[in-house]
């Protein structure tokens, strides 16, 4: 599990989102094998102002992702995750 924020903001992590082909978007983290990426802020969190997020512990503004990584091959998530980035 990792967590990371991008330097575009929320704009980028969704563009980030759409642009990935392996890891399945999901509103949780759940136990699956496979790889899953969420955007707590658009998700998990979505009900709650940034003032509540804020004094919760830090679900930023500026698009927090979350990703899960699965059983895939690595060289294929690390390729995905590229072409990704590349494109936001």
């Amino acid at each position: 599990m990792v967590s990371f924020e991008l330097k575009s903001g929320l704009q980028g992590a969704r563009r980030l989102l759409r642009a990935l082909k392996l890891p399945m978007v999901a509103p949780s983290l759940g136990g699956g094998a496979e790889s899953l990426i969420t955007l707590p802020v658009d998700t998990s969190h979505a009900q709650f102002t940034p003032e509540e997020r804020a004094r919760m512990g830090g679900i930023p503004e500026g698009g927090l992702i979350r990703f899960s990584v699965g059983l895939e091959d690595a060289e294929d998530i690390i390729e995905d995750l590229q072409q990704a980035l590349d494109a936001v």
